[in-house]
């Protein structure tokens, strides 16, 4: 017999439940006062090192712990199954406001200052981490670091990514955590979406991802292939969420600021990435009818970082994973 913690949900309730925003979600789910205002950002009574961002972001520090969705949260904090966080999301009917929440947002809280985390002496945990566990080439990660893109933070030796303007200024930045089994994921304080990390190549094509590990995952498994890396760029949205008419804002900045003929749209192979996926394309194909060719590549594992390590294991010399892989070095 199925039980209904086990009974499978469908991609539409996952869609819709990862769409949730969990601040609003909270002030209807938790009790009156465990959600607290603590300036820009929220915390629970109950767990004090709990921070949760405008945007959905949040930070178990006590627990080391993170997510940018309101069912990782859901499982962190009250031990909920995959399948029981999407069914009560889901399920959830938000049409109506509380007071509380309709100024949540109505009143967005004014943007803090943006400052990137200080540096450590040395990256060696940084590179060990992306290089060893992740698979990802040591060229690119010491081109990544040499142009102050990629580095150790002081205080934790988390991994930070960092967005720059057209002008080589710090924007944006994403701190990964590097420890064995750490979920840490964080944006800096102040950061701005619309430049996300960004590794401009002397080419016309742009790969497009989710997340910077899956960047630095692509360039490697070109260069795996041999072909020049370093002649193509590579942009990290820092998330996946995708509306019917509107751009991620990183995108939408780098689109207006370099000239490409052609963009792979690479997010991971889940509903939620290839539902932004369709969504991206067609916009992106409505925009540019006849000056950018438009593709997606889709990972045959969960994402690209994933299927780096997995052609690893089979020897970087092994042959592609098939026509999805192949894309990449078109």
């Amino acid at each position: 017999m199925t039980t209904n913690a086990n009974r499978r949900v469908t991609d539409e309730q996952i869609e819709r439940a990862r769409s949730i925003d969990l601040v609003q979600f909270l002030q209807q789910y938790e009790p009156p006062g465990e959600l607290k205002r603590i300036g820009q950002s929220w915390t629970l009574k109950s767990h004090d090192s709990m921070r949760i961002s405008a945007d959905g972001r949040w930070n178990w520090f006590s627990q080391n712990k993170g997510g940018g969705d309101a069912i990782g949260f859901l499982q962190a904090v009250h031990g909920m199954s995959f399948q029981d966080a999407v069914r009560t999301l889901a399920g959830e009917d938000f049409k109506t406001i509380p007071a509380t929440q309709a100024e949540h947002k109505a009143k967005p809280p004014e943007r803090t200052a943006f400052a990137l985390p200080p540096k450590n002496n040395g990256n060696r945990r940084v590179f060990a981490y992306l290089h060893r566990s992740r698979g990802i080439a040591a060229e690119i990660i010491n081109h990544c670091m040499k142009n102050d893109l990629l580095y150790e933070d002081a205080q934790h030796h988390n991994a930070v990514f960092v967005g720059k303007d057209e002008n080589g200024t710090a924007k944006y930045a994403f701190l990964r955590g590097t420890l064995t089994g750490s979920h840490f994921r964080q944006e800096a304080t102040g950061s701005d979406k619309s430049y996300g990390f960004f590794l401009r190549g002397s080419g016309k094509t742009l790969f497009v991802c989710e997340a910077a590990i899956d960047a630095l995952s692509i360039a490697t498994l070109r260069k795996f292939g041999g072909l020049d890396w370093k002649s193509d760029s590579y942009l990290a949205l820092g998330g996946v969420t995708a509306s019917e008419s509107k751009l991620p804002a990183a995108l939408e900045r780098t689109l207006n600021t370099f000239s490409f003929k052609r963009v792979v749209l690479c997010f991971d192979n889940d509903a939620a990435g290839q539902t932004a996926a369709r969504r991206i394309f067609t916009m992106l194909r409505q925009r540019f009818p006849e000056n950018l060719e438009v593709r997606t590549c889709v990972p045959k594992v969960k994402d690209f970082n994933d299927q780096l390590c997995v052609k690893l294991q089979n020897g970087k010399n092994s042959p592609s994973r098939g026509t999805r892989e192949s894309t990449l070095s078109r």
